[in-house]
């Protein structure tokens, strides 16, 4: 009875996984010639950014995120950086200090005690005077065209008032930062997928640029539960903004290398999806709202607590074989052979069948997010890690976002996550 019930309860999340994942192919596929033209518009006009790069004890990255910024092909008249620096303890300070004496035309410095990274965009966004307005994390680089094919989307279509770049992680090297290689290149894919349907979920930190005018409409970031990208994402939305991607402009971003860091990072942002989520319920299933508030955020939401039962199934699963075999090992004992494979043994259940569909769209996912990246990546040698990694994540900090919600626990963070 049990089993039956857990059962039950898997095939409608089963059903709207492969829904879902089919609907962004479809849009994916309907748009492939768009998509194809999006970045050959050349630009005509330059207009001036400004790119706030907000610090907090990134004595080791800052100096190489600064170098990418002022290697940019983009008029050096046209282009200010602005660091500020959130009450770091470490030389971060002294670093953006001695590129704006060598930079003066380009680099500004400010120190300010703590608030969180909110606050030091918020500052750098209060002295900009640019017709953009951008963010770079201090541990994340671009490449030189990047700056120039963003611009470029805005030029193209007037409506657009934010574009969001494609992120890769910067030279993965441990277990856990080869596993994000993989999700983020599953990124690539879901972000185009998502602008195509004008429901991008997240303009993230790492060099998504705006029209100024945004925040002149809907205000300036806010802590919004440590998620302030996600946050301003939902406002835009309400405010009916167009919010588009573009795939050529690349961006890395220096990945948590241990466990620990991992786990910090997304639970914080599982948090605040939560949070944000919960905080703009309004905009749940409302058609005004676009396909952002009738079909990706509540389909996210629903996610958030499916992915929670998912991982249940599958721990329940494991164990329940694995105590099965014990038991069978107590009573006939056990007898090691050779493992064969025999397709008249194959598992030919409504499950497993549905899992080798959602399995197959998942490497296709993989593979276009590849083709539409300039940087291929190397899948088939990360793969491994993110598939047998990642599924023991999920549980730890889905589950402990939602009983923090829940419980109202505090939530007490700072300008970076723990990387290190």
């Amino acid at each position: 009875m049990f089993e039956n019930i857990l059962n039950a309860l898997m095939y409608p999340f089963l059903f709207l996984s492969i829904y879902f994942q089919v609907l962004l192919m479809t849009s994916f596929f309907e748009n492939k010639k768009r998509i194809k033209s999006e970045e050959s518009h050349e630009l005509t006009y330059y207009p001036s950014v400004t790119v706030a790069v907000p610090c907090w004890n990134e004595e080791r990255t800052l100096a190489a995120t600064l170098d990418s910024l002022l290697s940019l092909d983009y008029p050096k008249d046209k282009l200010n950086i602005i660091v500020v620096d959130d009450g770091s303890t470490d030389n971060t300070l002294k670093i953006a200090k001695e590129y704006e004496n060598n930079f003066p035309e380009n680099i500004t410095a400010f120190h300010k005690e703590n608030g969180g990274k909110h606050t030091a965009v918020n500052l750098a966004l209060e002295k900009s005077k640019s017709d953009l307005f951008g963010c770079l994390d201090a541990d994340s680089f671009v490449t030189p065209k990047t700056l120039r094919i963003i611009v470029a989307y805005f030029e193209s279509n007037k409506e657009i008032m934010a574009v969001t770049p494609c992120i890769h992680i910067r030279k993965p090297k441990t277990f856990i930062q080869r596993l994000q290689a993989v999700e983020y290149l599953m990124g690539v894919f879901l972000r185009k997928s998502y602008g195509q349907l004008d429901a991008i979920q997240v303009t993230p930190g790492p060099f998504s640029i705006f029209k100024k005018e945004v925040f002149e409409k809907i205000g300036n970031y806010r802590k919004a539960h440590n998620t302030e990208d996600f946050e301003i994402t939902l406002r835009m939305h309400k405010a009916k903004m167009k919010i588009a991607n573009s795939h050529k402009a690349l961006v890395y971003t220096v990945g948590p290398a241990t466990a620990k860091g991992f786990f910090h990072q997304r639970l914080r942002w599982a948090r605040g999806f939560l949070q944000n989520a919960i905080d703009y319920k309004e905009m749940f299933f409302r058609k005004e709202y676009g396909n952002f508030g009738m079909f990706t955020l509540p389909m996210a939401f629903s996610f958030f607590f499916y992915g929670l039962y998912a991982s249940f199934f599958g721990f329940y699963s494991i164990f329940k074989q694995l105590f099965s075999n014990i038991n069978r090992w107590s009573t006939v004992g056990i007898h090691p052979s050779m493992p064969t494979f025999d397709i008249f043994y194959f598992n030919t259940t409504v499950m497993s069948f549905i899992a080798m569909v959602m399995l197959s769209i998942f490497l296709l996912v993989l593979y276009i997010g590849n083709t539409l990246s300039d940087d291929k990546q190397q899948i088939y040698h990360n793969f491994p890690f993110f598939f047998l990694l990642y599924p023991f994540f999920v549980p730890f900090f889905l589950g402990r976002a939602a009983f923090d919600t829940f419980f109202h626990r505090k939530n007490i963070w700072v300008l970076q996550d723990t990387k290190k």
